[in-house]
């Protein structure tokens, strides 16, 4: 049975103001990657280098991917959720019963003309699968949701129970999965 290890990492701060869902906008960083060499420093020493690095192709995880390796594989399947309607509207505006019904099933909630969890996860998984057949280690700059979706899936966590994984901008997680459990159906 084999082992895959991967670093997920966060993409930094985009541009967007505080209070607004953003999802699958494809925004640049809030700060230039060259003013943050202390974080990207920070990331560098959280990654093993000459390890395949795969991205999101959204600016704001394309150049931070790009500053951790010359040769980045950007994937469209490493995209954050499509929150379709509510995406670049305010929190507030969305609605707290809006947002009460997504906080209470993260994975199967659809926003209007978006996708839900479980759909991102599937195709997290199919890129994970793919990958997988080539590399045993890889570097993954993405997003909060397609990091909570791969490691809900490894630790078997209903879509209920997803909320409780957060990841700060810039946050490194290192997961490990068997073959077994990447090919395993997640869990509904």
């Amino acid at each position: 049975m084999g082992r895959v290890r991967l670093w997920l990492v966060r993409h930094l701060p985009p541009a967007v103001s505080a209070g607004v869902c953003y999802g699958r906008t494809d925004l640049p960083l809030a700060v230039p990657l060259q003013a943050q060499a202390e974080m990207v420093n920070r990331i560098r020493q959280n990654v093993p280098e000459g390890l395949p690095v795969f991205s999101s192709p959204l600016r704001r995880c394309a150049e931070l991917a790009q500053a951790l390796s010359d040769h980045v594989a950007h994937d469209p399947r490493l995209r954050e959720l499509d929150f379709g309607a509510w995406e670049m509207q305010s929190w507030d505006d969305i609605g707290p019963a809006a947002l009460d019904a997504w906080a209470d099933d993260l994975a199967g909630f659809r926003p209007p003309a978006g996708e839900t969890g479980y759909e991102l996860q599937q195709r997290a998984l199919e890129w994970l699968r793919e990958a997988s057949r080539l590399h045993t280690d890889m570097v993954v700059v993405t997003h909060a949701g397609v990091m909570r979706a791969l490691q809900a899936h490894q630790q078997s966590l209903p879509g209920t129970d997803w909320l409780v994984l957060r990841y700060d901008y810039g946050q490194v997680v290192q997961l490990e999965f068997t073959t077994e459990q990447i090919n395993m159906a997640p869990v509904q």
